[in-house]
């Protein structure tokens, strides 16, 4: 028997022939009347097989790197019929006719002229758009609705971030790094300037008038946090905390005042140098809401990727509390407190009890051990009590403390047996003392406190007593069509000598010039001062409780 052995050379020649027929780019068909108006890939040259000048040959239908963006690193392909085009996922996009901001650049999903598909194409660059200054860092793109063209707003450098108050009016604004916002609507502000007038005031001209602001927060507030874990195999409260777990700290009115870093190795975890406001605070599965004003020890935060978290926050954050009566520097004062228990995590915190005890010397609380049931995630139960304070002459190591934080911590069992420890801060301050402000116009005051938020005005507004910081006062006529007479007395008021200054005051020249704050005039604790505000004036005083 005979075998016939094919020619080895041969065969291995037709196999990549066979191979390069059947692929979808083959160079090698040939074009006859049987294959009119085929295509094939030559490189990425798309062909097609048409009969002209009296043959049938392969002519070149379309460039495949055409119209494909290599300058964003896509890749032009060919295939029998058709061209493509390989975009970086970066640079990809699905809903053509969309808008989005990147970094500073407003881009617009665009569809690709010759092929299937969309990508992000720059229309503008917002880092320039605006006058770099001492106020202004860079212009930035902010993006409100996805469906409408993205716009350029001034990003305010960190010194000038916050909260700002109108004062002609009672509006609030934030300056942030998505530009000027005004507070109450959260609408952009189509500002053309911004004028530094002092470190605390600034000019704003927009489109149809010119305003000023004045400062409403403070740059240098402090959070402090504990991170704990919520798996505690023995159950025990004795369990230190977690450090290089991730704390996130987010600014809700400034997406850009972003603070992060990781726990400490015994947990404990501090941020300073904030921007005062109200803040996101996320721990691994616990998020919660709370406002920094200057500084806030938040308590514990629990670590776990599921199951129920729970954290203890105050109903009233912004709650004052004084060691003495008003009237009676031997008495203290008797508060009817709440506080919110939450559920932070994903499933339900079952037949949680809560006991509250406090080893402070500067408060005395009745509270009683309660079952507040079964919490459910994301929702919260309230628990009261009642906190006494001591006056601080009566505790030997806070005789000169003019306040004190005092730590209130809360126990919280459920029906596994789990124990979990957290804490609420109470400041405390030694003494109140009373603001008096009279005036024959309508109300002209604005009264900032040392961290600098706007205190709620009236004929006489009560204060916690700081001698180590300052309060400023605001008098103001910009929108008053009247002028006036008006007093202010810091701890102690006469009525008799209002009464005669509101009818005889002349020296209206006296404490001027004090239109911004640099020029402010000082009042001491126990004093009472007349003045006089004309059409369009701004007085600006500082209250000293220290002299």
């Amino acid at each position: 028997m005979f075998r016939i052995m094919p020619n080895k050379p041969l065969f291995i020649f037709f196999l990549l022939f066979s191979a390069l027929f059947i692929s979808s780019c083959d160079i090698f068909d040939s074009c006859s009347s049987s294959n009119s108006y085929e295509m094939r890939c030559n490189g990425v040259v798309l062909e097609q097989c048409s009969y002209r000048n009296g043959s049938y040959t392969w002519y070149r239908y379309r460039d495949c790197s055409e119209d494909c963006p290599v300058e964003i690193g896509a890749q032009p392909s060919c295939s029998r019929k058709s061209c493509s085009c390989s975009v970086p996922e970066i640079f990809a996009c699905e809903s053509g006719g969309t808008y989005r901001c990147n970094g500073a650049n407003a881009e617009k999903c665009t569809g690709l002229t010759v092929y299937d598909g969309a990508i992000w194409e720059n229309l503008k660059n917002c880092e320039n758009f605006f006058t770099s200054d001492e106020i202004v860092e860079s212009g930035t793109c902010l993006s409100n609705n996805e469906y409408y063209e993205p716009g350029c707003v001034p990003k305010i450098r960190k010194g000038f971030r916050g909260k700002w108050r109108r004062l002609d009016r009672e509006k609030n604004y934030y300056l942030g790094t998505n530009g000027v916002t005004e507070d109450s609507y959260g609408s952009q502000v189509a500002l053309t300037k911004i004028t530094k007038i002092d470190d605390n005031m600034l000019e704003i001209t927009a489109e149809n008038e010119t305003f000023r602001l004045v400062r409403n927060s403070i740059g240098d507030a402090v959070l402090k946090l504990k991170v704990k874990s919520a798996f505690n195999p023995e159950r025990s409260l004795n369990s230190g905390g977690v450090g290089g777990i991730d704390v996130i700290v987010e600014n809700t009115q400034d997406s850009g005042e972003t603070y992060e870093k990781q726990s400490g190795s015994d947990g404990n975890t501090e941020f300073e140098g904030m921007v005062s406001g109200e803040y996101d605070i996320s721990v691994g599965g616990t998020k919660v809401r709370q406002n920094i004003s200057d500084y806030l020890n938040a308590g514990n935060f629990y670590f776990a990727e599921s199951g129920y978290i729970y954290k203890v926050l105050p109903s009233d954050p912004s709650a004052v509390f004084y060691s003495e009566d008003r009237n009676d520097s031997e008495k203290g004062n008797r508060y009817d407190m709440n506080i919110r228990v939450y559920n932070s995590g994903n499933a339900d915190a079952s037949a949680t009890t809560i006991s509250l005890r406090s080893s402070d010397e500067t408060v005395r609380i009745t509270a009683k051990d309660e079952i507040l049931g079964t919490i459910e995630p994301g929702k919260y139960v309230s628990y009261s009590f009642v906190m006494e304070t001591v006056p601080f002459a009566q505790i030997s190591f806070l005789k000169n403390e003019i306040y004190h934080d005092a730590e209130l911590t809360v126990l919280l069992r459920d029906i596994h047996g789990e124990t979990w420890e957290d804490v609420v801060t109470v400041r405390i301050y030694r003494k109140s003392v009373p603001i008096y402000l009279h005036s024959t116009m309508s109300n002209p005051f604005i009264l900032l406190s040392p961290h600098r938020e706007i205190a709620n005005m009236s004929s006489v507004v009560w204060v916690p007593y700081r001698p180590d910081a300052k309060y400023k006062l605001i008098a103001q006529s910009l929108t008053l069509n009247t002028e006036g007479v008006y007093s202010i007395g810091v701890g102690s008021w006469d009525d008799e000598r209002w009464n005669s200054d509101r009818e005889t005051f002349t020296d209206v020249s006296n404490f001027e010039p004090n239109d911004m704050e640099s020029q402010a005039k000082t009042i001491n604790m126990n004093s009472q001062t007349t003045s006089y505000l004309h059409k369009n004036d701004l007085d600006f005083w500082i209250i000293d409780m220290n002299r």
